[in-house]
């Protein structure tokens, strides 16, 4: 009994007002010095603060220190008791919800690096299960692929011959012809191969995945508040890891002014026909610059807009989905009305106006081009749809909703996308932010051109479909970006305010139509009565400026009818143009029968001229609206009976 009577005295000599006074104390200067360590709250809203939590402290003291008379001095204890709990409850809050974000923003700049898969392919029906197994492997070489050092992995793993090709289709062939036992290809390379030679499509399969791991080098960093600063976005057409370098099938430069709070987006068609930083020889595609790096598609843009580019930002299929997500949803403005397909990744109905997505219908919204109406321009105006749903991404990062989110956003959003923007300008710009709240004035802008079939320089014996640039829209676009700079205000592309907002309507796909079985091969009749038409020589070469006859070696029968004269579609008798050309014959007996055939002209280079540069087809003189402008029509094929 006497020991508990002296811890019940002590117990009565301690303070506990005081005790929980001077851990209040504590707990403001640890949350005071927690705030400038995150160093985003804005100066001016921490000189408030600090008079706040110091009035705090003076009225605490009042409630739970300073005596007076005993009943009233009771109900001030409970006063201060219970505000001050909230107040921690408050205090623990902002620092749970600030160490999320300082976590993530000391992620950014970490995932500077690209990831490459050489894959060795053998043929599918062959002996070979792994690498020992093999004599010898092909490769190719180009100034911007790392296949040596994946050639120096290959051959630590095991000892084969390596056998150098200048023309990756002459290699494949080797391989399809059993003249080389596999082949060492990057990935998305062998990517392309499949898309422009279907035929080559089941014929291969991988044995061994050999992966490449480069530290990616851009540096022009400049202070986000004060200057104009540009970052690249980079959409590349892949799931999973957003390190892998990947076809760039989005691909956007964005110009930012924070002192006139003027964004302009800049759209490039995937397909542009540009010549890619660091080469010589043949242009490619736009997207073909993403199998190389961030840093090829960042320099080939830079070159093409004459401007510098200080960030970029990489995301995948995944990143977007899970970015709107994230945001519960955004809105979205579409000029057409529209019904997206299966292969963009769900089947949806858009209004034109503005339209509320999910992650999966804004997916679907940015990938669409086939089923956009003909007036949208296909590539372009994928491009602008596109456009729209950054947009619709930074009005609701910027608004008040994104309090409700904001733990959900920042965890959704690690991992998915790739950056070179380092935390300190991500706390600036927030920073700035919260000062002056301002609204943000968006403009965009989309290049344009026109049809093309080119040699590329990832596959320099094909000639895929490329669109060849209207340089007035090059140049406008220039001008744009250095008006942003000089610190003009453009005109708004979107409503600040967004009014009759639909919802896209699920739209259940059409079945797969079943396949209709295969005739039975029939042997053909020869109808004696059909005209045939010969070509010899069927390849002619010349020098450019060279005259030639198109009707050498050609000869056209009706079996019936005789001789008969055939029709040349296209053809000038001087070639000016370096390069491949195709002159198409045509004839038409008095029964209606037809034949065609066709002979190619090769037009090598004549250093003793000086050809005149092709005319660029005219351009659309509204230039808000490039895509009603008319397309070179396509040459007629004339018809003698």
């Amino acid at each position: 009994m006497w020991y508990n009577y002296k811890v019940v005295k002590a117990m009565k000599k301690i303070n506990f007002n005081k005790i929980f006074f001077g851990i209040m104390i504590l707990l403001m200067i640890f949350f005071i010095g927690f705030l400038f360590y995150a160093n985003i709250i804005p100066f001016k809203y921490m000189i408030l603060l600090i008079c706040l939590l110091i009035l705090w402290t003076a009225t605490l003291f009042f409630l739970l220190i300073f005596k007076t008379e005993r009943n009233k001095n009771k109900k001030r204890k409970a006063i201060g008791y219970v505000v001050s709990s909230l107040l921690i409850i408050l205090m623990v809050l902002v620092f749970y919800y600030l160490n999320i974000t300082l976590g993530f923003f000391k992620w950014f700049g970490d995932n500077k690096y690209k990831e490459e898969n050489y894959l060795v392919l053998v043929l599918e029906d062959s002996n070979f299960l792994s690498l020992d197994d093999l004599s010898n492997v092909g490769y190719t070489s180009n100034e911007l692929s790392n296949i040596d050092q994946a050639l120096s992995k290959l051959n630590d793993k095991t000892s084969v011959e390596n056998i150098k090709y200048d023309d990756i289709i002459k290699m494949l062939t080797d391989l399809v012809d059993k003249k080389i036992d596999s082949v060492l290809i990057e990935e998305s390379s062998m990517a392309i191969i499949y898309e422009e030679h279907e035929d080559y499509e089941g014929l291969f399969r991988t044995i061994d995945t050999i992966k490449i791991k480069t530290q990616i080098e851009i540096n022009k960093e400049t202070d986000v508040t004060k200057e104009t600063f540009t970052i690249y976005i980079s959409g590349i057409d892949s799931y999973g890891s957003i390190a892998t370098v990947s076809r760039s099938d989005v691909n956007m430069v964005v110009t930012i002014n924070p002192k006139t709070k003027q964004v302009l987006l800049v759209s490039i068609p995937r397909d542009y026909y540009v010549q890619l930083r660091g080469t010589t020889g043949y242009k490619d595609k736009l997207t073909h610059a993403g199998i190389y790096g961030v840093e090829t598609s960042v320099g080939t843009l830079e070159d093409l807009l004459s401007t510098d580019i200080n960030y970029y930002f990489r995301v995948n299929f995944t990143s977007l989905e899970k970015i709107v997500d994230a945001l519960d949803g955004i809105d979205v403005y579409s000029k057409y009305s529209f019904t997206s397909s299966k292969a963009s990744g769900g089947t949806y109905y858009f209004s034109q106006g503005y339209n509320h997505m999910n992650g999966n219908q804004a997916l679907a919204f940015s990938r669409e081009r086939k089923n956009l109406p003909s007036i949208a321009g296909g590539d372009r105006g994928r491009g602008e749809n596109q456009q729209a749903v950054i947009d619709g991404i930074i009005r609701k990062a910027i608004s008040p909703a994104i309090i409700y989110s904001y733990s959900k956003i920042l965890n959704s959003l690690k991992d998915s996308f790739q950056t070179n923007m380092t935390d300190t300008d991500i706390q600036k710009l927030i920073k700035m932010q919260l000062t002056d709240m301002a609204s943000w004035n968006i403009t965009s802008y989309s290049l344009n051109g026109y049809d093309g079939y080119e040699p590329v320089y990832s596959s320099p014996n094909s000639k895929p479909y490329v669109m060849i640039p209207y340089e007035k829209t090059v140049i406008e676009a220039q001008g744009l970006i250095d008006k942003v700079i000089a610190g003009e205000l453009l005109e708004s592309s979107y409503e600040k305010e967004p009014s009759d907002i639909n919802n896209p309507v699920y739209v259940e796909p059409e079945p797969e139509p079943e396949p209709e079985p295969e005739p039975e091969p029939d042997i053909p009749n020869i109808d004696e009565s059909i005209p045939t038409i010969t070509i010899e020589p069927s390849t002619i070469t010349i020098f450019q400026g060279e005259s030639y006859d198109v009707m050498t070696g050609v000869q056209a029968f009706d079996n019936e009818d005789g001789v008969l004269i055939p029709q040349v579609s296209i053809l000038d008798t001087t070639i000016l143009i370096v390069g491949q050309h195709t002159v198409v014959y045509t004839v038409t007996d008095t029964d209606g029968n037809r034949v065609t055939a066709t002979r190619t002209i090769i037009v090598l280079e004549n250093e003793s001229i000086d050809p005149e540069d092709p005319v660029e087809p005219e351009e659309p003189t509204d230039q808000e609206d490039p895509v009603d402008q008319e397309q070179p029509d396509p040459p007629v094929e004339i018809e003698t009976p």
